[in-house]
């Protein structure tokens, strides 16, 4: 006979409480009952939240990405330099964890979620399909296809933030429809190999932001990572966690079909993404631990990560004006990404800080009339750099949870960019930061 089961009913016992909006392929596990079954969790939350400058937002400010660049009006009065507010409930979510008998000598597992804040900004309170995946595990070998979290990602190492960013515009932010294949080296050694379309955050391009411009590559997304996991036991006792390391991704899009002057054309762009991931966690007892993860990121054309960059339009005739009509070649914009988080917890406590900085390296190539924002698709192609520190404290009683984050994201935003594109610091600049007071409270169940 099959299970239903809700996980609401589980006792929780005095260890660390650890629970997270961010749901994971990694907390499917294989059942060793060999039946079909199915649980069921999720949680209803509202974020409360207060910003000192216009931000750069998705749903409703459910998502704050950066603060927004200065627009003046008649007078010279700035008008994104106002104090806003909100209360969001569309991040509540429901789960459901599925099981099923052995096939093809596999563990079979899977998971579908879903949330209210819809498919965009457009399909508010929505619901909408965040994950669906089937897991079929070996002994050696593990095989997940379907929706989940990309892997630069880096489902078991991510910022514990509050707010529902999870780092992002610092930590890549993407899920995607995929195949993904990990193999087992050794105890604590393994190989991840993947490829992926795109789904809920798409490329840019001529046609705004679509899957069209990977899929006319005919080559899906691609990459590889080598991973090293080792949990340190005594007497079945944790006593710490090492987890690290790194990373490949490659991609092809073909940013249109025609000119402008009605001409095919078949002109691509590859880019190329590379990683590095650490996380070490001390667990002094069963109810206290501390740890620190870092992760480095150089980009290129990453935009659809939520991060900074993407890409421009490649040189082709010295100080001229930009034209669709040529058949011109594209050029990656390159971005290095970096976040440290540092964390506590004790029982139902945890206090952490994340700290975050991007840069805008340009391109290695000159990009054609490189002050037209025409030539740009790109996020922040108008900024040097930016950079975030905030602070948390959460606290989890049963499976009630209450948080504050203050959150403070600064940014350099330019007035002139140099031939390969990068901000100009010759120029007038001018830095601006938001600081987000977040209040969240979270029944799991």
């Amino acid at each position: 006979m099959g299970t239903i089961t809700l996980l609401g009913s589980e006792q929780i016992k005095d260890t660390i409480k650890e629970f997270s909006t961010i749901t994971t392929s990694e907390s499917v596990k294989p059942s060793h009952s060999n039946e079909w079954g199915i649980k069921w969790s999720g949680f209803i939350t509202m974020d409360a939240f207060w910003d000192t400058r216009k931000p750069v937002e998705a749903r409703d400010g459910g998502i704050f990405l950066y603060p927004s660049n200065v627009q003046l009006d008649a007078n010279g009065i700035d008008l994104n330099d106002r104090i806003s507010f909100n209360y969001v409930v569309m991040n509540t979510r429901l789960n459901a964890k599925i099981t099923a008998p052995d096939a093809l000598g596999a563990k079979i597992s899977g998971m579908i979620e879903g949330w209210f804040m819809g498919l965009s900004n457009d399909d508010m309170n929505g619901f909408a399909l965040r994950h669906a995946f089937i897991k079929m595990d070996w002994k050696k070998t593990q095989l997940l296809i379907g929706q989940t979290w990309h892997p630069l990602f880096t489902e078991r190492m991510f910022p514990s933030t509050v707010t529902g960013n999870a780092g992002a515009p610092f930590q890549p932010f993407s899920r995607a429809p995929q195949f993904r294949l990990t193999q087992k080296l050794s105890k604590s050694q393994n190989i991840m190999l993947y490829c992926n379309t795109q789904r809920d955050m798409l490329s840019d391009g001529f046609d705004k932001r679509t899957s069209q411009y990977l899929r006319n590559s005919a080559i899906p997304e691609m990459g590889a990572q080598y991973i090293f996991d080792r949990k340190n036991m005594d007497n079945d006792v944790l006593k710490s966690e090492l987890y690290f390391g790194f990373g490949f991704d490659f991609k092809r899009i073909i940013p249109r079909l025609k000119t402008e002057a009605n001409v095919a054309t078949n002109q691509g762009l590859n880019s190329s993404t590379g990683l590095v991931f650490f996380h070490y966690a001390k667990h002094f007892t069963a109810k206290t631990k501390a740890g620190i993860k870092f992760k480095s990121t150089y980009a290129q054309n990453t935009l659809e990560f939520l991060m900074m960059g993407g890409y421009a339009i490649k040189e082709y005739a010295i100080d001229s004006t930009l034209s669709y009509h040529f058949d011109f070649e594209y050029t990656n914009l390159n971005t290095i990404s970096n976040w440290l988080d540092l964390y506590v917890n004790h029982k139902g406590w945890e206090f952490g800080v994340l700290t975050g900085y991007a840069q805008n390296l340009g391109s290695y190539d000159r990009i054609q009339d490189p002050n037209n924002t025409k030539s740009y698709f790109a996020t922040l192609s108008n900024a040097a750099y930016l950079y975030r520190i905030s602070p948390r404290i959460k606290y989890t009683t049963q499976k009630l949870q209450f948080a504050f984050e203050p959150e403070y994201t600064a940014v350099l935003y330019g007035t002139k960019k140099n031939s390969n594109g990068s901000v100009d610091l010759s120029q007038p600049t001018h830095l601006l930061g938001n600081i987000r007071f977040l209040f969240t409270t979270v029944l799991y169940f």
